[in-house]
């Protein structure tokens, strides 16, 4: 009977099924998190298979918090957050912080507005400033734009603006960056977040205090809204998530992440 069990280890070990301890697959990782991460994940992981011939990367993008509860619930391998440090529910996860992402505040491209302090963006998204003729724009009201509750982009970015959860009521609430830049691009009376990999030429990014959104402004602290950009395992790393961590640390992967406009940890 004893050898009958070892037997159909062996064979379920072979054939991908579960059953005698371990993962069903050595060559299936699962990552999830961050919207915003999200297309850099999928360049990584493309650079990652080109690699490791048969590894599939099954890249879930749900946002940071469903991400880091992912891990903790044995769903995902891999998390993946943008946060401006590590939340208590993420506290018992090993993470690895593997570049800056700058936040960037835009409006419409023909919006005559070019730059922002900090207090005027609070403001702005707090409520208390709601037409642009008061910050030096057009008589129009303002269309506030935001993430959606549980978004890293939303607890960085109130974080660091100082919001405090405090969000006006009017702002409509996205469920990623690419949707809040879509509202933007629509709406000429619009003003959102998003971070610096995911601007294009359909938003203007503001300058920010007078600094320009960009990775050099990031890396010297002196653009104010940044995230960092974290990996997150339960326990330490083994087999391919291990493998993939270090690629993503590692010369190649952080070249990537430059390539990406994102700032490398090294």
């Amino acid at each position: 009977m004893r050898n009958l069990v070892v037997v159909f280890c062996v064979v379920a070990g072979m054939t991908g099924l579960g059953g005698c301890g371990g993962k069903a697959s050595s060559n299936k990782l699962t990552l999830a998190g961050s919207t915003a991460f999200t297309p850099v994940a999928q360049k990584l992981a493309d650079a990652f298979k080109a690699k490791h011939a048969g590894v599939t990367i099954d890249i879930q993008s749900v946002g940071s918090g469903v991400g880091i509860k992912n891990v903790n619930d044995g769903i995902a391998d891999v998390g993946m957050a943008d946060l401006p440090e590590i939340p208590e529910e993420a506290k018992a996860l090993k993470a690895f912080s593997v570049s800056r992402d700058g936040i960037a505040v835009v409006v419409h491209p023909s919006n005559g507005v070019t730059s922002l302090s900090m207090e005027q963006v609070a403001k702005i998204f707090s409520g208390e400033i709601t037409n642009w003729k008061d910050v030096g724009g057009a008589d129009a009201e303002i269309t506030v734009i935001c993430r959606a509750t549980g978004s890293g982009s939303r607890v960085t970015f109130d974080t660091l603006v100082k919001i405090k959860g405090k969000v006006t009521r009017s702002a409509q609430e996205q469920s990623s960056n690419g949707a809040c830049r879509g509202e933007v691009a629509k709406n000429p009376k619009a003003i959102s977040y998003v971070t610096f990999v995911q601007v294009d030429a359909s938003v203007k990014a503001l300058k920010l205090g007078g600094v320009d959104p960009k990775i050099e402004t990031v890396k010297d602290g002196k653009y104010g809204i940044a995230a960092i950009d974290y990996l997150l395992t339960k326990g330490e790393p083994t087999g391919l998530a291990k493998e993939f961590i270090d690629f993503v640390m590692g010369a190649e992967g952080q070249k990537i992440i430059l390539d990406c406009g994102l700032a490398p940890v090294k």
